[in-house]
C-alpha cells in the first residue's frame, strides 16, 4: 500500500480533494493510482464518505501517524530536493512517463501546445515553474552546459545522479536549459554537429548520453568574431552558430558555377571546400578558416586574417558575375566587334546570305534587341553550348563554349568574305587567305580549321 499515506494525509487537509481538478498533481500520483488507492482506504474504514466528501476515521488517523510521510531529501543526498510527484522519483522511467517527457520536449522545442492537467504540464509545475525546489539544480546544469568548454552529455547525468537525482529529473531540468540557450550552442552527436535540436534528438540524448556532447558557441575571448560577422550580416555577433549560419546560407545561395568552378584563387577554392565539408561550426571557424587563409588559429589572428577572408567572400560573390563577362568580351572579340550593337548591324547586312540553321539561330539572338547585356550574352551563351544557362556552367561548359565560339566566328568571316561585305578588321591581306582556303579540299579545310580553333 505504497503511497497510501499520502493520499490519506491529502484527504486530512481537503475533504472535496477527489473533485479537485488537480488531484492528480497535488497527490502526485497517477490517475490509476488515485483510483486504486482510494478503494483501498475506504474498504480498510481510513477515509469515510459524506455527501461527496472525505473524512478521515480514526482508524485512518492512526494509519497516517504510525506511518507518516518520509521525506525523500536524506543525509545521503543533501541536495536532493523535495519532489511531490513521485513517478519522477523512480529509478526506471515508466512508459507514461517517457510519453510526457517527449510532449514537454516538443512544447519547449517546437512550441506545440501542453494540454491542461496532463503529465506533461505536472512536470512543467513540478520541476521548471520560478518557485521549484529543482532550481538550484537547474542554475548548476546551465553553469556547467554554459562554461564553454565541450562537455559529455555522461559526465553531466554521472555528476547530477550523485546527488540522488533520478534519470528523468536530470533530463527534464537539462531540456529546459537547453531549450532556453539551443541559439548559443552546439550539440554533437558521435563527435557530429547537428543544426537542430529536436524532440528526436533529446529523445536520443536521453537513452544514448554516451553519445553526445555540448559546448557553448559564444566566444567572449574572440573580439575577432565581431569583425568576421559583419562581413556578412549588419548585425555584430560572437556567437559561432550564428556566424557559421550566415556563412552557410550565402554558400547555399551561389550559383553552380561558383561552387564547383576551379578558376578562383587557391585560398578561396581551399576556403570554399572547408565550407561546404565542414561538420563542426567551432572548429570550422577556430581552426579550419584561419589555417586555410592565413596558418594561423584563430586566437592568433588579426587584420590580414579579416582582410584575407573577405577577399574570398567577394571574390565567391563575383565568380559567376566576372565569368559571365569574360565570356561576353571572348564572344566580341572573336567576332571582331567592339559591342553588341555593331556586331547586330554586320550579322544583318548578310542575312540573306545565312542558311546554315545554327548560324541563323545565333543571327536571331544577335540580333535581339530588347534584352538587356546580361540576358542577350546569357541567350547565345545557352544556345551555343546547347544546355544549361551559364551559372550553372562548370569549367568545362567554359572551354566548350569558347570553342565553338571559334568555330562559329570562322563561319560567318567566311560569309561575310564571300559576300563581300566590308568591316573593320577584315583586311584584304585577310580576303586572299579566305580565297586561298576555298580552293582547298574539305579534308584540308577541316585541318586548317581545327588549327585556327585551337590558338
Amino acid at each position: 500500500m505504497e503511497h497510501l499515506n499520502k493520499l490519506l494525509a491529502c484527504v486530512e487537509k481537503e475533504s472535496l480533494i477527489f473533485k479537485n481538478p488537480d488531484l492528480n498533481f497535488i497527490v502526485g500520483l497517477t490517475n490509476t493510482q488515485v483510483k486504486d488507492l482510494k478503494k483501498i482506504a475506504v474498504e480498510e474504514g481510513f477515509i469515510k464518505n459524506d455527501k461527496q466528501e472525505f473524512f478521515l476515521t480514526e482508524k485512518g488517523k492512526i494509519y497516517l501517524k504510525e506511518n507518516p510521510i518520509k521525506s525523500w531529501c536524506s543525509d545521503k543526498f543533501p541536495k536532493r530536493p523535495e519532489i511531490n510527484l513521485e513517478y519522477l522519483k523512480l529509478e526506471k522511467m515508466p512508459p507514461t512517463l517517457t510519453k510526457a517527457i517527449r510532449c514537454l520536449a516538443r512544447h519547449l522545442l517546437e512550441g506545440e501546445e501542453l494540454k491542461e492537467n496532463s503529465i506533461e504540464s505536472y512536470l512543467m509545475r513540478e520541476l521548471l515553474s520560478k518557485n521549484s525546489t529543482c532550481k538550484d539544480i537547474k542554475k548548476e546544469i546551465k553553469k556547467d552546459i554554459l562554461k564553454g568548454k565541450k562537455i559529455k552529455l555522461t559526465d553531466l547525468f554521472e555528476k547530477f545522479s550523485s546527488y540522488g537525482l533520478t534519470k528523468s529529473i536530470i533530463s527534464i531540468l537539462l531540456l529546459d536549459v537547453l531549450a532556453e540557450n539551443k541559439d548559443i550552442l552546439a550539440i554533437y552527436e558521435k563527435l557530429q554537429f547537428q543544426l537542430k535540436l529536436n524532440q528526436l534528438m533529446f529523445d536520443r540524448m536521453i537513452f544514448c548520453p554516451q553519445n553526445f556532447e555540448i559546448q557553448k558557441t559564444i566566444m567572449d575571448d574572440l573580439p575577432i568574431l565581431e569583425s568576421i560577422s559583419k562581413v556578412l550580416s549588419k548585425n555584430s555577433t560572437k556567437n559561432i552558430l550564428d556566424i557559421t549560419k550566415s556563412l552557410i546560407y550565402f554558400i547555399r545561395a551561389l550559383e553552380k558555377y561558383t561552387l564547383n568552378t576551379e578558376r578562383l584563387s587557391k585560398k578561396t577554392i581551399r576556403f570554399r571546400n572547408v565550407i561546404m565539408n565542414a561538420k563542426d561550426p567551432i572548429s570550422l571557424f577556430y581552426r579550419d578558416i584561419p589555417k586555410v587563409l592565413c596558418g594561423k588559429l584563430l586566437p592568433e589572428c588579426g587584420d590580414e586574417f579579416l582582410n584575407e577572408y573577405e577577399n574570398s567572400i567577394n571574390e565567391m560573390k563575383n565568380a559567376t558575375r566576372d565569368m559571365i563577362f569574360e565570356i561576353n568580351r571572348f564572344f566580341l572579340d572573336n567576332f571582331n566587334s567592339k559591342s553588341r550593337t555593331e556586331l547586330a548591324k554586320r550579322f544583318e547586312a548578310v542575312e540573306e546570305y545565312i542558311g546554315e540553321k545554327e548560324l541563323r539561330v545565333l543571327f536571331n539572338n544577335v540580333t535581339e534587341k530588347d534584352a538587356d547585356d546580361i540576358l542577350w550574352i546569357n541567350r547565345i551563351a545557352t544556345f551555343i553550348n546547347k544546355s544549361r544557362v551559364p551559372k550553372d556552367w562548370s569549367d568545362e561548359d567554359v572551354a566548350d563554349f569558347k570553342v565553338r565560339v571559334k568555330e562559329l566566328a570562322l563561319k560567318f568571316y567566311t560569309i561575310e568574305a564571300v559576300v563581300g561585305t566590308s568591316y573593320i578588321g577584315i583586311t584584304k591581306s585577310f580576303d586572299r587567305i579566305i580565297d586561298q582556303l576555298l580552293k582547298l579540299s574539305k579534308p584540308e579545310q577541316s585541318v586548317i580549321l581545327r588549327k585556327f580553333v585551337t590558338i
